[in-house]
């Protein structure tokens, strides 16, 4: 019987069970230093298109990242169950990565433990969300498409989890939490409507306006004519906005990075990056996000200043890496020590403004509505340069309004140059999948570089 099945009700005790099981391998490690991060976890799908439930599908899955550390060589490894075996099986792989490294002399130790405050994020009604539920979400989303004769394919998703770390310096941290998230693409003919939400409260995602504001979109945006690439004015909706700012997080705010020069960050904190409109920052705190007390090293969340009107205030990092920047304790933004990137921001925040998202369309004299961008990647991390394409929902803007949809064009476009030319923000935040709650903006000069046939 799984652990699950034994108090899939219960997440304290599941809490409790992970802390005995980290606590038991800090007891028994040989190593100086020892840290372990074991997670526990399950989720469910349910998929629909063409207006119909097509999937359900569910999973368990349970990870640790054990880390040792033997004359200040460090060594990680990893285990993808939490049986006894698969434990003990990390440790000494770990153990034998410690005793072949090189010695870093600059190794800090692990950090001592420091007062963690809990914080709400578990939901029990969504933990325990059945199949029908996410059916009956579904169906909501599928109803509000046919309205309008649409087609609607999308995700309904539950999930659950528990994290612990326990380490030799005293850190003894466990927190569960719940999310939910779905998504929409409705298709009216040859036009296409997104939306998309994301809540701890699976209670909190309105089906019904989620459908409705993606049949919307989809209707209005058929029969698309060609456009023009070049320079366009653009007012980006939050999934667009979203997007460009977990791509920034990227590149841009890891410690790491800037310590070593390959972020675009280096040398530049504390200068003007971008225009007075942009204030950036993030906090795993805040209860309009998806919260967690703690990070990858059981070390407190916090509020970190990332960008104040334009300004460069902070980088995310983890215990090393602050040390190394000459920082006495961590921003809290570790990740998992087998993770390469090591440190960096996943709760991001971008302050609004003063007009409404339709204000900000109706004082534009001719520009683009762009719902959505795709497939984007990095051209140059350094210069914050990335191409992408616009998605589900681009419109020609004339005078104010809305004209007629567009085809879909591609964009590549330097980021931080762009966040730069922002003549607009809403005041209304809005929650995206990331987790981000970002306004809706208006960027003037958005280089597009080429066009499509769809």
């Amino acid at each position: 019987m799984s652990a699950w099945a034994e108090a899939s009700r219960d997440p304290a005790a599941r809490e409790r069970r992970l802390l005995a099981l980290g606590q038991a391998m800090v007891r028994t490690s040989r190593a100086e230093e020892t840290e372990v991060l074991l997670a526990d976890g399950r989720e469910f799908l349910t998929r629909f298109a063409n207006n119909t439930i097509h999937q359900n599908v569910g999973a368990e899955e349970a990870s640790a990242v054990i880390r040792l550390v033997v004359d200040r060589r460090v060594g990680v490894a990893t285990a993808d169950s939490l049986e006894a075996d698969a434990l003990e099986a990390a440790r000494e792989s770990a153990l034998a990565v410690a005793e072949a490294a090189e010695p870093d002399p600059d190794w800090p130790g692990l950090p001592k433990a420091r007062p963690v405050k809990p914080v709400k994020a578990y939901h029990r009604a969504t933990a325990l969300a059945t199949p029908r539920t996410r059916a009956d979400f579904a169906a909501a989303v599928i109803a509000a498409a046919r309205e309008r004769d649409g087609e609607a394919a999308g995700i309904v998703q539950t999930e659950e989890g528990t994290l612990a770390v326990v380490t030799s310096r005293g850190v003894a941290v466990a927190a569960s939490r719940t999310r939910a998230e779905a998504n929409a693409l409705v298709t009216c003919g040859d036009g296409s409507g997104w939306a998309e939400a994301v809540a701890v409260r699976l209670s909190d995602l309105d089906a019904d306006r989620l459908g409705r504001r993606a049949a919307l979109t989809a209707e209005k945006s058929r029969d698309p004519r060609p456009l023009e690439p070049g320079a366009w004015d653009v007012v980006l909706e939050p999934p667009a906005v979203a997007e460009w700012l977990q791509y920034l997080a990227l590149v841009a705010f890891s410690g790491k990075d800037v310590e070593e020069g390959r972020s675009p960050l280096a040398g530049r904190l504390g200068h003007q990056v971008t225009g007075d409109q942009v204030t950036l920052w993030d906090n795993a705190r805040d209860r309009r996000t998806l919260p967690q007390p703690f990070d990858c090293e059981g070390q407190p969340a916090r509020r970190l200043s990332l960008i104040r009107e334009g300004v460069a205030e902070g980088v995310a990092t983890n215990h090393y890496r602050a040390r190394r920047l000459g920082r006495r304790v961590s921003t809290g933004h570790a990740l998992p020590a087998s993770s390469p990137q090591e440190c960096m921001p996943m709760h991001l925040f971008m302050k609004g403004g003063r007009a409404t998202a339709n204000q900000l369309v109706g004082e534009m004299e001719r520009g683009l509505l762009v719902t959505r961008l795709h497939y984007t990647n990095v051209l140059d991390p350094m210069e914050t340069v990335l191409t992408g394409m616009t998605r589900n929902g681009t419109f020609l803007v004339e005078h104010g309004k809305i004209v007629r949809a567009v085809r879909n064009l591609r964009y590549t476009e330097n980021v931080l140059a762009a966040l730069g030319r922002i003549d607009g923000l809403s005041r209304r935040l809005t929650r995206v999948p990331g987790p981000c709650l970002v306004p809706t903006v208006r960027v003037r000069g958005v280089q597009f570089s080429g066009a499509t046939e769809f």
